[in-house]
């Protein structure tokens, strides 16, 4: 049962950009990051009512303007701009910003293995970027980029702070706050982008996409995440992280039918190679740590 529930939250994150591509095109991605956070976080909230101390409030609202507001923020800012295969291929090179900014951090030298990997799947990365330069934007790049180093971050810091805060309460709040500031840039987003369509869902389907977004890809999906983050290894968190960006690839490559040559496919299959056989090796090196938090 700890597996199936380890593996349900990041297989529903790698459906996240097909949705978005799908029914939330011309959408102000601020707002599209305040209808991911806020309901689901009032809908938490509704689940199981609890309120933070004031002494707690800083640390959560640290974690709510790192991990919700920066990074949906930037992610959507990404993903409405790009072919969600492509979304997928940069998050499968989160290893390399990891490794960058952990080394920064807590000033550990990264293994030639990881360098090595590093490198490559950088190279394989920016040729598929490269190759598909006339459907991207930089911007949509570097939001991509900042996404994943706030992600990287904002897990750091929220691994020390679940120390003294329950994860439920964390969770419940950090939507919520991260919503809430979020709120602002979504009303200056909207008002000065006149080629923004209305932000509210107008048909049955978006009505339902939005439900997939809120409910199963937030509230369950958040919650089943950071539940099981006691329950497994680091080996099995990590191992399973990488369904996020594999599915994104996969469902992009075939339900939205981004243009993909067979050359560029095998490529993706090497990143997914790549990933796998460093975090398998590194996982042989050192011993098991059940308290990473790694969120997306």
């Amino acid at each position: 049962m700890r597996i199936f529930l380890a593996m349900l939250a990041p297989l529903l994150w790698g459906t996240t950009y097909v949705v978005v591509s799908n029914y939330f095109t011309h959408w102000s991605p601020f707002a599209l990051a305040v209808w991911r956070a806020l309901p689901a976080g009032l809908l938490l909230l509704a689940l199981k009512p609890t309120f933070p101390k004031m002494h707690e409030l800083l640390g959560i609202l640290i974690v709510g303007f790192l991990n919700i507001t920066l990074f949906f923020g930037m992610l959507f800012n990404s993903a409405l701009h790009m072919p969600s295969a492509l979304v997928g291929v940069g998050m499968m090179a989160l290893p390399v910003i990891g490794v960058l900014v952990v080394g920064v951090i807590h000033h550990q030298k990264p293994s030639w293995l990881q360098i090595t990997s590093a490198l490559l799947l950088v190279a394989c990365a920016g040729y598929l970027f490269i190759m598909n330069n006339p459907h991207i934007s930089v911007s949509a790049i570097l939001f991509l980029l900042g996404a994943m180093t706030t992600l990287i971050t904002g897990s750091i810091v929220t691994k020390h702070i679940m120390k003294s805060i329950h994860w439920w309460k964390l969770l419940t709040w950090k939507l919520i706050f991260g919503g809430l500031m979020l709120a602002p840039l979504a009303w200056w987003d909207i008002h000065s982008h006149t080629n923004y369509v209305s932000p509210i869902p107008s048909t049955l389907m978006q009505w339902g996409a939005m439900f997939w977004l809120v409910v199963a890809l937030t509230s369950l999906a958040y919650s089943v995440y950071v539940y099981t983050i006691p329950l497994i290894t680091t080996t099995e968190l990590s191992f399973f992280g990488t369904f996020n960006p594999i599915l994104a690839m996969v469902l992009g490559a075939t339900l939205v039918s981004d243009a993909f040559s067979e050359k560029q496919i095998i490529i993706m299959a090497v990143m997914v190679m790549i990933n796998l056989a460093t975090q398998y090796y590194e996982s042989r090196k050192s011993k098991a740590s059940p308290d990473a938090v790694i969120e997306y």
